[in-house]
């Protein structure tokens, strides 16, 4: 029998971005595995289909997937760039896409959210109010995603960036989030337990809503040959940031819960979840999944769904 708080828990928490490395499906088969998740049993746990802006067009064939009452959700990611006035160029020629895209699908898309890689440059509010005007008339949630190189400077970097990201979301009625990129396909992609910790009691503190992408394929952190290092788990990722908006948790407790790789300290009660004395409502979490700790992109759903149930934190598959 599931237990009750892994719904709110897991409901809409995985995005699916089969077009990515590694699993880098051709378009065909990466939407048609979208819809079949969609009607899926599972189809609870489905977010939003990733897709690069500059790969719109190419969905135009499978319209006939989708309808009203089925639509096809996106999250699009937009150009990368070098200077904040590229950034707005190339903005400017996204949401123009993304206009096209919901004319030629009308009710069977729905076109949700953005994000959106930031060049490598200290953040000035005028961009953010830029991003966030364009973004917000085009009926879009933004997630800024910072690319600063993962160095010596990248913790700091991040730290003053999303300092900037909270001041301007106090002095303004559209919210803007950050996109944490918590992997890759080499070990020089993944960013320490002490570094996404740094990242998630900094947002969880400024109430900076969060999404995150790469590296989240299992539910507890392990080690994995294929990457030579430990992959984070997105238990722990969502444990730590849920936790951290609850409790006001500081960096050292944020980084123990992401340092965790014992399962059964992940407990998922009747009406709450737990980990160690750390507790948290099921209505909490809805709350704070809704408002701060969104989602994570993944190019693949079979994955996390069913290690799951190997630790049989899900009921079987039926049939």
């Amino acid at each position: 029998m599931m237990t009750t708080s892994i719904h709110p828990f897991m409901e809409k928490l995985i995005d699916y971005a089969g077009l990515f490395p590694p699993a880098e499906l051709p378009m065909q088969e990466a939407i048609r595995q979208y819809h079949s998740y969609m009607h899926d049993q599972d189809y609870w746990m489905l977010g939003k289909f990733v897709i690069p802006v500059a790969r719109l067009t190419e969905l135009v064939p499978y319209k006939g997937l989708f309808s009203a009452d089925h639509p096809l959700s996106l999250s699009v990611i937009g150009n990368r760039s070098r200077t904040a006035a590229e950034c707005l160029n190339l903005l400017t020629g996204s949401l123009e896409w993304i206009e096209e895209l919901r004319n030629q699908y009308q009710l069977a898309a729905a076109v949700q959210s953005l994000e959106l890689p930031l060049p490598a440059v200290p953040i000035e509010h005028e961009l953010l109010l830029a991003i966030a005007q364009e973004t917000s008339a085009a009926r879009l949630q933004t997630f800024c995603e910072l690319t600063y190189p993962l160095d010596s400077q990248w913790e700091s970097a991040m730290t003053e960036a999303i300092e900037q990201v909270a001041a301007f979301n106090a002095s303004a009625d559209v919210k803007l989030g950050i996109k944490l990129r918590t992997g890759g396909i080499t070990a020089a992609a993944f960013p320490s337990p002490g570094q996404v910790a740094g990242v998630l009691a900094a947002c969880a503190d400024r109430q900076v809503p969060m999404k995150f992408t790469a590296g989240l394929h299992h539910p507890v952190r392990m080690f994995r040959d294929e990457v030579k290092t430990k992959m984070h788990g997105f238990l722990n990722v969502f444990f730590a940031g849920l936790l951290a908006c609850e409790h006001g948790l500081a960096h050292e407790e944020v980084r123990s819960i992401l340092d965790d790789e014992e399962q059964e300290h992940f407990v998922f009660g009747a009406d709450g979840i737990r980990w160690r004395q750390l507790a948290m409502s099921s209505d909490s979490v809805k709350r704070c999944r809704t408002n701060a700790m969104l989602s994570y992109g993944s190019c693949s759903f079979d994955e996390p769904r069913e290690e799951l149930r190997v630790l049989n934190l899900l009921g079987q598959r039926r049939g």
